[in-house]
């Protein structure tokens, strides 16, 4: 009776010592999952940083030193023009979206696998949700503020500065639109502009509500990425420092040099 039970106590302690080995590898194999997660995300993260900087740094300030030219200009009935393509262009910069182009890549591949609970292991109070969902609502309040005023300054265009004027134009160094011929007396359009002044300057103070929410916005987006990033430093593979990498993020890039000219 005794071997028995002797052999029966071995046959438990055998099935609970391969449980418990069995139960150390897979939270082995799930800190090892959650820990290239880990790494994943902050990459992303650290890249959807460096666009929201960009926004921040180098076009919201040219949209909204645009738009106080154009309300500057508007105000006064009496405004001299000495450049008309300069307001023009001022009044076309007014119109941008400044908003940012992000990534959400890897927080997809994570609600996809399932393994958004793995994270918790390593960063139990990593709120992955919440950070990428933001920028989608803090701009859908924003859209609620946009009016007319784009639409209205694109009309009073002449048609052959879109191809330079056009906020997509950023997306294409080096490339241009095909030119539409329109009138090229620019004083003319600066006449039409004139002549919507005071429906202008309202649809232009309503796009200053807009610029103001969207830097609000930009600012949230950047502080919450920001404090993450550096929750997950440990994560964060890139050698580079992260102030650093942002001050490269802050600079304008620079334009190709052109050819030079081989035919002499």
């Amino acid at each position: 009776m005794e071997k028995l039970l002797a052999e029966f106590l071995m046959i438990v302690i055998g099935v609970l010592v391969a449980l418990a080995v069995d139960g150390w590898r897979q939270d082995r194999e799930e800190l090892r999952v959650a820990s290239e997660h880990l790494f994943d995300v902050s990459a992303e993260l650290r890249q959807n940083l460096c666009t929201v900087e960009r926004v921040r740094a180098l076009q919201m300030p040219r949209k909204l030193e645009s738009l106080q030219t154009v309300i500057r200009f508007l105000n006064d009935p009496g405004a001299e023009v000495a450049d008309p393509a300069l307001l023009l262009h001022a009044f076309a910069r007014s119109t941008a979206a400044s908003q940012p182009w992000l990534v959400d890549n890897q927080y997809q591949a994570l609600q996809n696998s399932g393994n958004v609970r793995l994270l918790r292991k390593l960063q139990p109070d990593l709120g992955l949700s919440g950070l990428y969902e933001a920028p989608e609502v803090l701009f859908s309040q924003v859209q609620r503020l946009q009016g007319p005023y784009p639409v209205a300054v694109n009309q009073l265009m002449p048609a052959q500065l879109q191809a330079e004027f056009s906020p997509l134009h950023g997306y294409m160094r080096g490339e241009q639109a095909p030119v539409l011929p329109d009138d090229a007396d620019l004083t003319q359009a600066v006449a039409a502009i004139r002549g919507r002044r005071l429906e202008l300057l309202a649809l232009a103070r309503g796009e200053a509500a807009v610029a103001t929410g969207r830097w609000y916005a930009l600012a949230r987006i950047s502080r919450d990425l920001h404090s993450t990033l550096q929750e997950l430093a440990h994560w964060d593979r890139d050698t580079q420092p992260l102030e650093e990498y942002l001050e490269q993020c802050r600079t304008p890039r620079q334009q190709p040099a052109p050819a030079p000219d081989r035919r002499s």
